[in-house]
Formats: C-alpha cells, sequence, structure tokens
C-alpha cells in the first residue's frame, strides 16, 4: 500500500497480554533512559475530557509511564506495530491487543538517534529524521531477528537551532519517493540537484529592514529523495516550521504551516496555514519582519488560514473507515490549543477552496501526530517538549452513511478543476528542464485568470533561455500576460534588460487595471530594482511620471506597495502623502507598516508631518500584540529619531521625552481606546435593523470597527488582524441581524473552532480561556485576548477540564458607540467594506 506510515494489508493477531511479569522484563531489557527525559505524570489526558462529533468514540490505549519519553511522531510498520519517536532521544515500538483496545507491549528498538522529529516505514526500511542529531536515516533488519541492526545515515543536515525547525516528518508519496519536510533552520545541502524545482530563495526586498540580515537565508523546503537516500530534489519552500505534509486521493500535497505568534499584531503577521504544495511553489516565508504577504505575485496564496495555533501532524482520510465525507477530509493537529480539525476541500481551478471546523478537542491535548491504522481507525499521540504523552484511537460507531450524490454542476466544476490541474502538472514538466518547447506550451496561460497556472506556466518560461522569449516578453501587450512575463525577466536579475522592461511595463493601462494586477506591476518593479539594480535617471523619471499621480491609491495593498517604491524612487511629496495614510489608518497594522517605511527617510519633511508622525508613535503604546510587537516599535522610534536635525529634536522635544518613558510609566498606556456611551440592549437595536439597508455612511462604518476594536482580531478587505475570522464576506453569509447578535452576543451561538476551554482547579477556582503554551508541569492558557493577559496553570492542580460556554470574543464592544455608529457598522460588514456597494 503505497501510503504515508504505510500499514500492513492483513490483521495481526496479537496476544492480549499485559501483566507486571511483562513490565518487569521490559524494565530489565530496554536501554537505559535517564530521569531528565522523562515527562513525568504517568496519565494522559482522560477520554471524558475530549468532544467528538456523534457517532465517533476515543480510547485512550496507554499514558506514557516512567522511562518511557514523550512521544512526537509515529508511523505504523508491516506487521501492524506503532513506531514511536520520542522527543530527547530513541524510538519505541508498541504492539496493540488482538482488539487494538490496549498495548499489550511496549519496547525501545534505539535508544540514541536524538529528537525524532519524523518517522515513516516504507521499503522494508525505517526512515528517521533525528532532528537534533541533524541527519535523515534509514534503519534495516539485516539478520531476521526483528532488530534494526544496519543504521545508515542518508543525508545530513546543518541544523542550527534549539526550537525544533529542522529536519522533520517523512511521508511516502504516490511515486513510491520519500517526501521529507524540513523546517526553516537548515541551509539547503550539497547533493541536492541544481535544476530543483525550488531553488535560490531570495529575502527580495525593496526597503530591508536592516535588523533582518542574517549571514545566510535559510526558508523551510519540501525535498523528495528515492529510497536508498541518493536522489534529491527541492519541491518547494518559503515556509516556516510545516511538521508534515500529506497526499489527498487526486495525488495532490499539502502541508501545515506554522505561524510566528510573537508577530501578532504587525504587519507581517501570517497565521497558522495549510498550502498546497507543487513544483516549484513559493510560500513567502522569511526571517524577522521579512515575511512576504500573500499578494506577491512570485509566491502562491494560502489554501486556509486557521489563525494562531501549532501545526503538527497531517493525514487524509482516504484509509479511513470513517463516513464518507470524512474520508475525503484532511485531519490537521493543533498541538497548541489540543485539537484535531476537520478540513473539507473543494478543486477550484488548478488548487482547492477549502473550509473547517474542529473534529476533536480536548484539554491539555497536545497533539503531535496522528495516521490511520490498518483497521481504518484514527491514532494520534500526545506529547513533546517533555510533556506527558499518551497514545489514543478514535473510532466510528454510528450509523451507516450514504455518499451524498453531487449534482450536475457539482460534477462539471470537478471535471473542470481536474482538467486544470492536469495543465498545471504538464506546465511543471519544465520546471526542471530546458526545452524550446515550453515557451510556446506555456505562453498562452501567462494570461489565465488562474494565479496557480499562471505561476506554473512563468516559471516553466523563467526556466529557458531567455535569449529565446526576452523579445516576446518585452512585445506582449495583454496587461495580465505582460506583468506575468516580465515578473519572470526581471527575476533574472540581467541589468542590461532593465531599461527596455520598465517601458514595457509603464506602457500598460494603470487606470484600467484590476487590484491583482496593480500588484503585480508594482512587484515587477520591486525585482527589477533589487534584482538588476536602481533605474538610470531617465528610467526613473519615466516610472515615476507614471506611478506619482496615482498615489494614495484606492486599496491599501496598493497604497502599502506603491509607497514603498515612491519612497525608494524619492518621489516629491512622498512623505507628506504616506503620513496621511498613517495617521488616516484604522488598524494598527496599517499604521505600523506605514511608520517603519516612513522612520528611515531623512528628507521630505516639514514640522507639521514630524509632528503628524511622532503623535502616530504615542498612538502606538496602546497596541496590543506579541512579543515583538514593543521591539518592533522600538526600532522604528530608533530609526525615526536618527534621521532628525538639531532643530528637528529641539522641537519635538516633549514628545520624545515622552516617548523615552516606559509604557507603564505613562498614562497615554492606561487610556481608553474610546469613550462609554451605553450598555446597548438587544431590543434597543433591534427594532433598528432595517436602517441598515440605505442611506448608511460607510466612512463612519470603517471607523466604528476599529473603534470597537474589532481589528484586533479581525481583518476585514484589506484591514485589520489575522488572529481571528477574516470577516470580509461575513455579509454574505448573514443578514444584519444575524450579525448583530454575534456582536452583541458572542456566547450565545460559539463557533468550536473558537471555543475557550474551562480548568477547574483542585483548589475549586475555575479558569477559562486559550491554551498557548503546554510543557512538562504548566499548560500557559491566555485569559484575554485583546489584551494579551494570561495565566500559568500547574498541570498536577487541574482537575478537570471542560469546553467553555463562553466566546474569546468580549461582550460590551459595542457600548463605546453610538446607535448610528452600530448601524452604520452593520451595513460596513454587510458591504464586505465595499465603498461602493
Amino acid at each position: 500500500m503505497n501510503t504515508r506510515r504505510l500499514t500492513c494489508a492483513r490483521d495481526l493477531q496479537f496476544r492480549n497480554v499485559w501483566c507486571g511479569a511483562l513490565l518487569l522484563l521490559f524494565c530489565i531489557v530496554s536501554p537505559a533512559y535517564s530521569e531528565d527525559d522523562l515527562p513525568g505524570g504517568g496519565q494522559a489526558t482522560p477520554v471524558d475530557s475530549i468532544a467528538l462529533p456523534a457517532g465517533f468514540r476515543a480510547e485512550l490505549l496507554r499514558s506514557a509511564q516512567s522511562g518511557e519519553g514523550s512521544w512526537i511522531s509515529m508511523t505504523f510498520d508491516d506487521r501492524g506495530r506503532i513506531i514511536l519517536g520520542r522527543d530527547k532521544r530513541g524510538l519505541a515500538r508498541l504492539s496493540l491487543s488482538e482488539d487494538r483496545s490496549q498495548v499489550d507491549r511496549l519496547e525501545v528498538i534505539e535508544n540514541t538517534l536524538k529528537h525524532c522529529r519524523g518517522v515513516l516505514w516504507a521499503h522494508d526500511s525505517l526512515y528517521v529524521c533525528a532532528t537534533n542529531t541533524s541527519g535523515f536515516y534509514r534503519l534495516r533488519d539485516t539478520t531476521g531477528d526483528d532488530q534494526f541492526d544496519a543504521v545508515e545515515e542518508l543525508k545530513k543536515f546543518d541544523y542550527q537551532s534549539r526550537y525544533g525547525h529542522g529536519p522533520n516528518q517523512i511521508v511516502l508519496g504516490p511515486d513510491n519517493m520519500l517526501y521529507v519536510v524540513i523546517g526553516n533552520d537548515v541551509a539547503f545541502p550539497e547533493g541536492f540537484a541544481v535544476d530543483s524545482p525550488y531553488r535560490d530563495p531570495q529575502d527580495d526586498h525593496l526597503l530591508p529592514e536592516p535588523r533582518d540580515a542574517v549571514p545566510e537565508i535559510r526558508v523551510g523546503y519540501v525535498a523528495k529523495t528515492d529510497p536508498d537516500g541518493k536522489n534529491w530534489e527541492i519541491l518547494a519552500g518559503g515556509f516556516r516550521n510545516q511538521f508534515d505534509v500529506a497526499f489527498n486521493a487526486d495525488g495532490e500535497l499539502f502541508t501545515y504551516d506554522a505561524d510566528m505568534e510573537w508577530d501578532v499584531g504587525l504587519p507581517w503577521y501570517r497565521p497558522t496555514r495549510l498550502n498546497h504544495v507543487v513544483s516549484g511553489g513559493e510560500y513567502g516565508w522569511r526571517w524577522g519582519t521579512g515575511k512576504w504577504p500573500e499578494y506577491f505575485a512570485d509566491s502562491l496564496p494560502t489554501t486556509l488560514d486557521t489563525g494562531l495555533g501549532s501545526p503538527t501532524g497531517l493525514e487524509f482520510g482516504t484509509r479511513s473507515h470513517f463516513p464518507p465525507a470524512y474520508r475525503k477530509a484532511l485531519f490537521m493537529g493543533d498541538w497548541q490549543h489540543g485539537r484535531i480539525f476537520q478540513v473539507q476541500l473543494t478543486p477550484r481551478g488548478a488548487s482547492y477552496d477549502a473550509q473547517y471546523q474542529v473534529f476533536l478537542e480536548g484539554g491539555a491535548l497536545n497533539v503531535c501526530d496522528l495516521t490511520f491504522g490498518p483497521d481504518g481507525a484514527l491514532y494520534f499521540i500526545t506529547g513533546g517538549r517533555g510533556s506527558q504523552s499518551g497514545l489514543y484511537r478514535v473510532t466510528y460507531e454510528g450509523p451507516d452513511v450514504a455518499a451524498s450524490v453531487p449534482t450536475a454542476e457539482q460534477t462539471a466544476l470537478a471535471q473542470q478543476a481536474a482538467a486544470s490541474r492536469q495543465l498545471r502538472h504538464q506546465l511543471e514538466q519544465w520546471h526542471t528542464r530546458r526545452d524550446a518547447q515550453a515557451i510556446d506550451a506555456a505562453w498562452p496561460h501567462l494570461n489565465s485568470e488562474d494565479r496557480w497556472l499562471r505561476f506554473a506556466a512563468r516559471l516553466a518560461i523563467e526556466r529557458q533561455d531567455p535569449e529565446l522569449w526576452r523579445e516576446r516578453a518585452l512585445s506582449e501587450t495583454r496587461p495580465t500576460a505582460s506583468i506575468a512575463v516580465l515578473l519572470a525577466l526581471a527575476r533574472l536579475g540581467r541589468p542590461q534588460d532593465q531599461s527596455e522592461l520598465l517601458a514595457a511595463l509603464t506602457r500598460l493601462p494603470l487606470a484600467t487595471l484590476d487590484r491583482e494586477q496593480w500588484l503585480g506591476a508594482l512587484r515587477v518593479l520591486q525585482l527589477s530594482f533589487i534584482r538588476q539594480g536602481c533605474p538610470a535617471e531617465a528610467d526613473r523619471c519615466r516610472v515615476l511620471a507614471r506611478l506619482d499621480p496615482m498615489y494614495p491609491h484606492a486599496s491599501n495593498f496598493v497604497n502599502r506597495e506603491l509607497g514603498s517604491l515612491l519612497i525608494y524612487l524619492r518621489a516629491p511629496d512622498v512623505v507628506p502623502r504616506t503620513v496621511e495614510l498613517l495617521r488616516t489608518a484604522i488598524s494598527q497594522e496599517d499604521a505600523i507598516f506605514f511608520a517603519q517605511r516612513l522612520a528611515r527617510v531623512a528628507d521630505g519633511w516639514t514640522i507639521e508631518t514630524r509632528e503628524a508622525f511622532f503623535d502616530s508613535l504615542l498612538a502606538a503604546r496602546r497596541y496590543q500584540g506579541g512579543k515583538l510587537l514593543g521591539d518592533s516599535l522600538k526600532a522604528i522610534r530608533e530609526d525615526a529619531i536618527a534621521t532628525l536635525t538639531e532643530t528637528e529634536q529641539e522641537h519635538l522635544k516633549s514628545r520624545l521625552e515622552e516617548l523615552a518613558i516606559a509604557p507603564e510609566e505613562s498614562d497615554v498606556h492606561d487610556s481608553p481606546a474610546a469613550s462609554f456611551v451605553k450598555a446597548w440592549t438587544w431590543e434597543e437595536l433591534e427594532t433598528a435593523l432595517p436602517q441598515t439597508r440605505h442611506g448608511r455612511s460607510w466612512e463612519q462604518g470603517r471607523a466604528a470597527l476599529a473603534k470597537a476594536q474589532c481589528l484586533k482580531c479581525h481583518r476585514v478587505n484589506e484591514q485589520g488582524s489575522s488572529t481571528g475570522p477574516d470577516l470580509t464576506h461575513v455579509g454574505h453569509r448573514f443578514d444584519g441581524r444575524a450579525l448583530l447578535e454575534s456582536i452583541l452576543q458572542p456566547s450565545k451561538e460559539i463557533d468550536e473552532k473558537y471555543r475557550l476551554s474551562s480548568y477547574v482547579m483542585d483548589s475549586g477556582q475555575v479558569i477559562t480561556g486559550r491554551p498557548i503554551g503546554v510543557s512538562a508541569a504548566v499548560i500557559t492558557v491566555q485569559t484575554n485576548s485583546l489584551r494579551a493577559e494570561t495565566v500559568a496553570l500547574k498541570r498536577a492542580e487541574i482537575e478537570q477540564t471542560l469546553p467553555a460556554g463562553l466566546s474569546p470574543m468580549p461582550t460590551g464592544l459595542l457600548d463605546v458607540l453610538t446607535r448610528d455608529e452600530i448601524l452604520d457598522l452593520l451595513a460596513y460588514l454587510q458591504s464586505g467594506g465595499n465603498p461602493k456597494d
């Protein structure tokens, strides 16, 4: 069976024996395992703390005992046994009882490999990614005694971290090749094919933050090799720390990438995300503030954002004995929040759309890995970072469920999507080789409305000799195709191409470009200046003449990139225009972005714009977010102060003195964002709902969104935070009544994805919040998302964990708004933030 974590085709019979004598024997024959490696506790989270859909049943098969370590990865071998990778070092093997209701035997089968984050049984071998041993290994039994006597290092990795961002899971692909998941602290090793689909990642930032500078650009990537580990290539990259990958029934590959939670509240924060992994795919993670926005045309977008979390195991339900809908679903582990998501993927063009819900959730259920066994049940383990481990089994015991019959429309859409994916695969064959036929074959698809096809076509052409397509690129007149192929020309970085490239780009009809085309054209300009060098004066003036009148633009994202370009090109009056965008920004992410861009600009200021800029920095002291928010604001202050003249420093003295005061010592930090108006009731507002249908103020609705602090967690259109669900299209799913109810009474109906947990302590105290950290002894719970308040709970003092009846969304958000502001806010949400609605 050519699937990940290969399972045997037959059910094996094991004796149902579990007694003290066996335990004693195990302790005698097992290799030594120091007490420093023990997670402690001896009791994994009980199943009565786990919530499941109707018809499903969870069993705790084993809690890790003293000496057995904390478990972080798992695979089934060819005899139906479970092999576990351990947190500190070594591998263990579990034999299950005949009815698979318990573990009959645990044996340590290897005890030298450190931090085994990836294990896979395939090709009569056990493959292991030992992160802290910095290598990829193949273990084999060459004598037939059921022990691994041959251990071979197939690849050495230059892993430079202590956070586990190194070699992760290993997966068997439908092509019988091994797919190795590598985090962002590992350089590309020697021995990889130079013509790999993914190669030579660059930061590619026009106005880089100097503090982000690193000696070597390292990004997470997915590598592919043969069973002997002889031939290697890099399939895709630009990830942070994706733990696992999984193939669906179509043979398409997916990964679940980690966020950087310290970036919350900053414009470069990227939530945990499901990515469709394709040939040559660039997914835009970079160090520090340099993370790419997903609209960069030389990258690929997220398939699904899931907010804060710690992605772990990943597996499609294809081999499960679950009802049909679940067999098509992707199951994703979230270590931080103790849950497993169920994702439904819908083919769309050459990629997929996705929706998700919570499949399984429990308090302190730090899910590390999951897979389906030979019995069609879902098995998962908890553990990691020295915490208590457990092995669980989930089965479906409900009534039979018939598969749904697709409509004719659904069938037609599925067929169209399959054809688009097939076309994408045809284009991808040229990602690794030069063939003049690729140019004619790929060229029509540069103008595709499907971003995934455009990406595949552009990369196919980019891999060919530019002398064969350069003139054709410069003469292309279709805007979408022109932007795509000029992007390829800019990425090649040849200075001799720049002048004609800029001339071709400035011939585009800028006034008629849509937002995606605008962002693509601006990215081409950025890459030209980054890779091909500063433009000649005549070219600079030509570009400025076209861009300058368009700033500011109606699109906030376009303003970000257009403003950066105009600062780079030293456009006249770019400072006052950007200061105005900073001053009127309704989300802290927007304000921080424009402040960072302005901070290192020395010229073009007036006393008025300097005052407005530093007033915005004083206001920024109220901002809330992750650990790096304060450091980022400090860097902006330092850079801005460094550009001041002595006269400006004297004029701004009072503001600079106030900025020098620690935030906790300043009354600015604690000042309320808005004044209390009244405690609104449902009855007062429900009767006014018909008034949201006409005559509302878009500007006031937009301002109310920020005033009620909605943008601290949510994004609407192009503004706000990505830590909570995106509200851009919420008006398409819910009417005004439902929207008002969800804001005014957030706990009346709670989306399971965002439900909190309540922890009952042995003192009788109940703590409600979301777990954001799990260790061997402590669970850190965030009790207030707006203020990022946390409390550390000792695991030994938690008596029970229950799903909370309280929403993470606070009550009273509307109490700072007037009646008209509330109605404008509802109308704004129903319009999706579209001023032309």
